[in-house]
């Protein structure tokens, strides 16, 4: 179940263009900036979607993109823009707690991302007004204590790849004017305050045509993320 939040993205419509949505804390406004961060592993998913729409996690296909993701971050984090850092070795109860507030983060990153697409006027108010507060909760402090951290990158990726008998499906619902969605990419970055849990910066990009298996695709995710991130401000 903790995979479904953001995993339900894969299977609504989307236009031909796709679009980059980013959230930013009013604590990030203003110029401020997060220059280092504890880069948290990628959580990587790739499923195959059959011709009937189920979706099957492919195990293979998912270290191949979780690789490309990691190391299309890794290039993020050698530009300059946000330095990041490894995590320390952590003993099994602490790495319990990291993989619960990742699996949390899904569900407050699809709250963001749902906000961010259709909370019309109200969403813009709050935003202007500084009142939204999105958090995991302060359940990672002991990652602060551990390193010094203040922050930490957490990103998920999902992507979910048409199989043939899928495709067929669409050709021919389209003879008959029906629609039949395929597959589709997307990735998510979120920069968490680890003493208070709370979202300081996150944004969001998909795409029908990219797969993660592809290192170039992953790449242009991952690169399309992180051109709203807010470099400016005192380091």
């Amino acid at each position: 179940m903790r995979r479904l939040a953001l995993f339900l993205v894969l299977l609504a419509p989307l236009a031909a263009a796709a679009q980059v949505y980013t959230y930013l804390d009013q604590s990030l406004k203003n110029g401020g900036a997060v220059h280092t961060a504890l880069l948290i592993a990628p959580d990587v998913s790739v499923s195959e979607i059959s011709a009937g729409g189920v979706l099957e996690k492919m195990p293979d296909w998912s270290k191949q993109a979780a690789a490309n993701i990691d190391a299309a971050l890794r290039r993020i984090g050698q530009g300059g823009k946000l330095r990041l850092s490894e995590p320390p070795k952590l003993s099994d109860a602490d790495q319990h707690a990291l993989q619960q507030h990742v699996a949390l983060y899904n569900v407050v990153a699809a709250n963001v991302h749902s906000n961010s697409v259709s909370g019309g006027e109200l969403w813009e108010k709050r935003l202007k007004s500084g009142l939204t507060d999105y958090t995991v909760g302060p359940g990672l402090a002991f990652l602060a204590e551990k390193t010094g951290a203040d922050t930490a990158l957490v990103v998920i990726a999902r992507d979910a790849e048409s199989s043939g008998g899928r495709k067929a499906m669409f050709v021919l619902g389209a003879m008959f004017g029906v629609g039949v969605p395929l597959g589709q990419s997307f990735v998510v970055a979120g920069l968490i305050d680890l003493r208070s849990g709370r979202v300081l910066w996150q944004s969001f990009d998909r795409s029908v045509s990219s797969n993660l298996r592809v290192a170039e695709d992953a790449d242009k995710l991952v690169q399309e993320l992180f051109q709203s991130y807010p470099a400016a401000g005192k380091k």
